[in-house]
């Protein structure tokens, strides 16, 4: 299947988020903002909007790097050069020669650093120069051909331009060795894989973090209710349970709260049959309290208020009825207000005075022959007669009787409206029933509206009532009354036999329940805060990279490992060590990074450095980096420290033949102290593209950049270098402080001249057929200009050997050699500079 279809079908099945996540990685810079925008995703479970994936299979063309130089170094390592490391621009192959301690590892040490190497050493500061101000040096380099400087510091992070740079010293190779590596250049469809499970760890990360933000504020349980129901849930609660679920520790009312009081009053209680008592007489109390509010409130409820009504209306009809009777009476009478009140009264007294004093034994009124009026005591005539009899008529009538006896009922209702009782009697009967003074301000509220209503009916006037408060109260009273007598009934039972143990776990139980009532706000927030931590927990397992690391893994066996085997097969076999029995295996996957190691054919059990001699560890080590580095789609430079340590002369020249290869398509910059490896790099590449440079160490610090040595030179460059450089300093000398300072110059310049015409011997004379430091004798091109040789040549030759090699080897102190002065020696190099000019024109 095509790899790109195979992995965007593949991102297309994974949750949306992580196929939004891919795509981001693949079309920009992944920032902040992005990483907020995925984590909402996450939260919110919400799909990816389908797009085109761009390519990510064809490799792109990476930015091409070149080293120009490391100058400005201040304070890092032993490193204190005044001459900046310059490479040359037309140079691919860049030899820097220094002895050991010339600071050659401390310029590989800074490139390592600043390219970000995962096995670079941390840089230290001079230790012997700590009054520095910093540790710092200036790189030059271009980048697709544009030049940059940046200055860095060995506190800083590497610098990303320069990343891909590559380095191998023995620490590199002894990873390749030893370990499992990741290949240095990823195919960015692999590429993919690694960003990807990266972000998955951001990702991951920032929503750990966000959890860990949700902090349990639950207070802890009290010790003492640690062994009751009530803890067990507390303890145990769970994102699944709802509050109507908690209610039995989410909710205290009085009912518990009534419970808790009785128990406590048990297991206080030292005789619960004198408080059995107590609590009946207390409930007798409360029983008083209830029937008189119940009977007054009988009387002055709406039904009775109606019926009181009622009665007056019937009192003032029948009245009504009676004084219209009496009224006919009256207009025979002479006087006004006859069947009045006052006019019955005076009646009732006449009749009085008359049966009892004036007419004893006779009936009233008295209207015989010869009676008198028992008030004005006047004689009846027939008219006071009639008069008489009509008025004991209308009183002795049934309408008068019965106005008379509506309005005595009235008016015995009304005085048997209840009235107010005082607040000290009731704050007396309240106390004898244990109620609180809650209670009592309830009672005296009942009382006071039974009496405003009593004398609203008295006066005849409307008033509101508020019933509901009357007999809502009357039914707590009621309960609280049945309450005694079951608190009288426990006690009985009590003082028969309590179980302490019993009654006590159940006070410590109702306790516990109080308490976790209190709680319910943290009780319902920590219910919340576990569904929250749940569902970031759900969300955090989305970002296990095993899925990833499965299918980088599958990708990788495609367009990694086969081609990986295959480029460290040929550079086996170019290194010439083919024959050693290696070969590079897959490692496991993990977090969507594909390993590879190094091991030995036929001998599992044996790791590569248990078996191998020092040089084919060497060697092996070098075919790994390069089979790794070159898989790269860029020609970035390749930076070597001492390649050929430990190496035979067979392994030497294979590897100096790879470097020159390299060079032809990247700068490659190599570290070295061997003679034999400068000797083998002149003689393999092209003068033309070849730069070699000399460091050494002086007494303000190492890596002093310099001239290349002079056995390094072309031997016309090396006789121009000692006239005009060398010769011309020791004349100033010479003049200015005479020969005994001058000594030493004169005797460098004859140990110079010795060494120039022994490169003469090899590179000229001989014409490079054979070289010291080299095994091989280049015969092809060269054998034939052995022929220019005469012996005249020779006669030069000796004479100068003769002349310049005995200022090498202590003189006799009776007949020292005196060195020569400049001018002499400046004659003798522009003999041999004449000499070899004509000897190199010759046919």
């Amino acid at each position: 299947m095509d790899t790109q279809k195979e992995v965007t079908d593949w991102f297309k099945t994974l949750k949306g988020w992580q196929t939004e996540l891919a795509y981001r990685i693949l079309t920009k810079n992944i920032e902040e903002s992005d990483i907020s925008d995925i984590i909402t995703m996450v939260k919110s479970n919400a799909t990816f909007v389908d797009k085109a994936f761009p390519n990510f299979v064809k490799p792109t063309d990476e930015k091409q790097i070149r080293l120009l130089s490391i100058e400005s170094i201040q304070n890092i390592e032993s490193l204190a050069p005044r001459n900046p490391l310059i490479f040359e621009k037309d140079k691919n192959l860049i030899v820097i020669y220094g002895s050991n301690g010339s600071g050659k590892s401390g310029y590989t040490k800074i490139i390592k650093k600043i390219s970000g190497k995962p096995r670079a050493k941390d840089l230290k500061p001079n230790v012997y120069n700590e009054g520095s101000n910093g540790s710092k040096c200036t790189i030059k380099y271009t980048i697709d051909d544009f030049e940059e400087a940046r200055e860095w510091s060995i506190n800083n992070s590497s610098i990303s331009d320069l990343a891909g740079i590559d380095v191998f010293d023995t620490n590199t190779g002894n990873g390749y060795i030893e370990g499992a590596n990741t290949v240095a250049y990823t195919p960015k469809c692999v590429a993919l894989f690694e960003a990807f499970s990266r972000y998955y760890s951001v990702i991951e990360q920032e929503l750990k973090h966000e959890s860990e933000r949700l902090v349990k504020t639950l207070p802890t349980i009290p010790v003492e209710y640690s062994t009751t129901n009530f803890s067990r849930v507390y303890n145990n609660l769970n994102k699944n349970q709802t509050e109507s679920q908690l209610a039995s520790i989410l909710i205290w009312d009085e009912t518990n709260e009534q419970i808790k009081l009785e128990l406590e009053k048990r297991l206080k209680e030292k005789d619960p049959a004198k408080s059995a008592v107590e609590k009946r007489k207390q409930k007798s109390e409360i029983d008083k309290i209830i029937r008189e509010i119940t009977e007054a409130y009988i009387q002055i409820n709406l039904d009775a208020r109606k019926a009181t009504k009622g009665l007056m209306d019937d009192a003032i009809s029948k009245r009504k009825i009676a004084q219209d009777s009496a009224q006919i009476i009256a207009n025979k009478s002479k006087l006004q207000g006859v069947g009045s009140q006052v006019w019955k009264s005076l009646w009732e007294a006449a009749r009085t005075f008359s049966l009892q004093e004036a007419y004893r034994n006779t009936g009233y009124p008295n209207i015989g022959d010869g009676t008198r009026c028992v008030l004005c005591h006047q004689p009846l005539n027939d008219d006071a007669k009639e008069r008489l009899s009509s008025f004991e008529t209308f009183i002795k009538s049934q309408l008068e009787s019965e106005a008379t006896e509506a309005e005595k009922v009235y008016v015995n209702r009304l005085n048997s409206l209840p009235v107010a009782i005082s607040q000290d009697v009731l704050s007396s009967k309240c106390r004898a029933a244990n109620l609180s003074e809650g209670w009592l301000d309830c009672v005296v509220a009942i009382w006071q509206q039974i009496d405003n209503v009593s004398n609203s009916i008295r006066q005849n006037k409307e008033i509101s009532i508020d019933a509901k408060f009357i007999t809502d109260n009357i039914g707590l009273l009621k309960t609280i009354s049945v309450q005694y007598e079951k608190e009288a009934i426990q006690f009985d039972a009590d003082a028969r036999q309590l179980d302490r143990v019993h009654a006590e776990n159940e006070l410590l139980e109702i306790n516990a329940k109080k308490w976790c009532s209190e709680q319910k706000g943290h009780i319902l927030n920590e219910v919340e805060r576990l569904k929250q931590v749940a569902a970031y927990t759900d969300r955090i397992s989305q970002c296990n990279t095993r899925a990833i690391s499965l299918k980088a893994s599958a990708i990788s066996e495609k367009v990694i490992t086969e081609e990986y085997v295959k480029r460290f097969n040929n550079e086996l076999y170019a290194l010439n060590a083919n024959r050693i029995k290696v070969e590079l295996v897959k490692g496991s996957a993990s977090r969507g990074t594909i390993t590879h190691s190094l091991k030995l054919k036929g001998a599992r059990n044996y790791s590569p450095s248990d078996i191998l001699s020092e040089g084919e560890h060497r060697i092996i080590a070098l075919a790994s980096f390069l089979a790794d580095v070159t898989g790269g789609n860029n020609t970035n430079p390749f930076v070597f420290d001492d390649p050929i340590s430990s190496l035979d002369q067979e392994y030497e020249e294979k590897t100096v033949e790879r470097l020159v290869e390299l060079s032809k398509t990247r700068q490659v910059i190599v570290f070295t102290h061997r003679l034999s490896l400068l000797g083998l790099l002149n003689d393999k590449c092209d003068q033309s593209k070849i730069q070699i440079i000399g460091i050494r160490s002086e007494h303000w610090g190492t890596g002093e950049v310099g001239d290349t040595p002079l056995f390094a030179k072309n031997t016309t460059k090396a006789l121009n270098s000692i006239k005009y450089d060398k010769i011309a300093k020791a004349k100033k000398v010479f003049g200015e402080s005479g020969s005994e300072t001058y000594y030493p110059y004169g005797k460098m310049l004859c140990s110079d001249v010795r060494i120039v015409v022994e490169r003469i011997v090899e590179f000229d004379f001989l014409a490079d057929v054979i070289q010291r430091y080299r095994r091989s004798v280049n015969t092809m091109g060269k054998v034939d200009k052995l022929a220019k040789i005469k012996k005249t040549d020779c006669d030069l030759i000796n004479d100068y050997m003769t002349r310049y090699s005995c200022y090498e080897h202590s003189q006799p102190m009776e007949t020292p050699v005196a060195i020569p002065e400049p001018n002499e020696i400046e004659a003798d190099v522009d003999k041999l500079i004449t000499w070899l000019s004509e000897f190199n024109k010759r046919v």
